[in-house]
């Protein structure tokens, strides 16, 4: 009886908590706080306190109930105040961590097997030039990309296939506010999608991979048809005339085929989505099979796209590289439909 009332005690205390943190989310949607896009960071303690605050409504409660009805002692808190000193240090803001463990698990193995990913050459690329790399689509999650390049084992096909090429990718600044997620990204080689970060690493000779569809494009996500939302995603390409980084078109094919999809062309639901996804900067598919489903997954690398060096790019000149992009982009798809789509009656790219 005593667990009933204090566990109704922690519900009222994140109750309250998430009612407040709900009284933000005029002021994060207005800043893109949660999605990467404000082109100058918060002020580091406003970043802090945000962290903190989310961690502590959502998980001090319950830490609290634990230690105090179910652990002989005190341990949950004090893990909690020592999680928070790492979970709130802003290191995906400057270049992420240096040890890219993540990338090595056994787990990209098995993910390898499991979407029988292939990684398709189309020309090759210098290890001393910086490089972004659109991945494309989003779908639910982008598995076969970042299989694809993002395995570091000793069986990499990416580092067989372009060696030297060293990148990070950027991922929804709310995805660092998850704990424990938040860390494995980190191990991954993932860091803040905010203009800021991006800049940093690649103003550091490194190159960038990253889904300039975001959440919106994995809003569009159909399992039948490939649907890419590039020709209002301008921030990228001035990205890469900004640093002089080179643009590299990625097609998964059938990416789109490891989720089954609840309420596709809902207009309810949909709606939801779409706010959800303003505020927090993440999509939230409605999936029926919480295990991805075994499928063929064909990843092709593009050919470079040879970008100038312009401190301050005009529109004219970043619509003239997105368009450029476009075209490289669908003509990679064309030129590989037939071979890798399934099924292969797949209608044409739609980009939107």
């Amino acid at each position: 009886m005593m667990l009933f009332a204090d566990g109704l005690k922690v519900w009222h205390v994140q109750a309250a908590g998430l009612a407040f943190l709900g009284g933000l989310a005029t002021v994060i949607e207005r800043r893109a706080a949660m999605r990467g896009c404000n082109r100058e960071p918060m002020p580091a303690w406003f970043d802090r306190f945000l962290r903190i605050a989310f961690l502590g409504i959502l998980a001090a409660p319950t830490c609290y109930t634990l230690d105090t009805t179910i652990m002989p002692f005190p341990i949950c808190i004090p893990a909690l105040l020592l999680y928070m000193i790492p979970y709130s240090d802003l290191c995906e803001q400057h270049g992420g961590r240096t040890t890219l463990r993540a990338r090595k698990w056994a787990l990209f193995k098995w993910l390898r097997k499991r979407f029988h990913v292939q990684l398709v050459k189309t020309a090759d690329l210098n290890p001393d030039q910086s490089y972004i790399f659109g991945l494309h689509p989003h779908s639910v999650l982008p598995f076969g990309a970042m299989i694809a390049i993002g395995d570091e084992t000793e069986d990499s096909q990416f580092k067989k296939l372009f060696p030297g090429i060293d990148f990070r990718t950027l991922a929804a600044t709310f995805c660092f506010y998850v704990p424990v997620y938040r860390d494995i990204l980190l191990w991954g080689g993932v860091v803040d999608a905010a203009r800021y970060s991006a800049k940093r690493i690649l103003n550091m000779g490194l190159s960038l991979a990253l889904v300039p569809g975001g959440a919106t494009e994995a809003l569009h996500c159909h399992p039948e048809k490939d649907v890419v939302y590039l020709k209002n995603r301008r921030g990228f390409i001035k990205l890469a005339l900004e640093t002089g980084s080179h643009l590299v078109p990625v097609f998964s094919f059938n990416e789109n085929n490891t989720y089954d999809l609840i309420g596709i062309d809902n207009p309810l639901i949909d709606k939801l989505k779409n706010k959800f996804q303003r505020v927090f900067g993440i999509s939230l598919p409605l999936i029926k099979n919480v295990l991805p489903k075994e499928c063929h997954i064909t990843t092709v690398v593009g050919a470079p796209i040879a970008v100038p060096k312009i401190e301050d790019p005009s529109k004219e000149q970043v619509q003239q590289y997105l368009n450029q992009y476009i075209e490289a982009l669908r003509k990679l798809y064309n030129d590989n439909r037939e071979k890798y789509n399934i099924p292969k009656t797949k209608p044409p790219l739609e980009i939107i």
